[in-house]
């Protein structure tokens, strides 16, 4: 039987609640358009994909670097997901 791996998002929304809203959680949920709320810009979007690489060790390649991937929490998941998959 095939298990589906389980990305823990804990430290995702820890990093993105910390870094890039300094504190500030107030309106973040796991569906919030984190690009159109100016939470992820080009720069912040540079220092996100640094985590993950580190976190998760994988590598994230240049063509996977579009907004559908990042623009929330739901759809890093899905990214993880499928990157992170054996």
């Amino acid at each position: 039987m095939a298990t589906e791996r389980v990305i823990d998002m804990s430290a995702v929304k820890k990093f993105i609640a910390d870094e890039l809203l300094y504190g500030d959680e107030q309106g973040f949920g796991y569906d919030t358009n984190l690009i159109d709320a100016g939470v992820i810009d080009s720069m912040s979007l540079l220092r996100l994909i640094a985590f993950l690489e580190e976190r998760f060790q994988i590598q994230v390649p240049d063509e996977a670097v579009i907004p559908d991937n990042f623009r929330s929490l739901s759809a890093i998941e899905g990214f993880l997901t499928r990157t992170c998959v054996p």
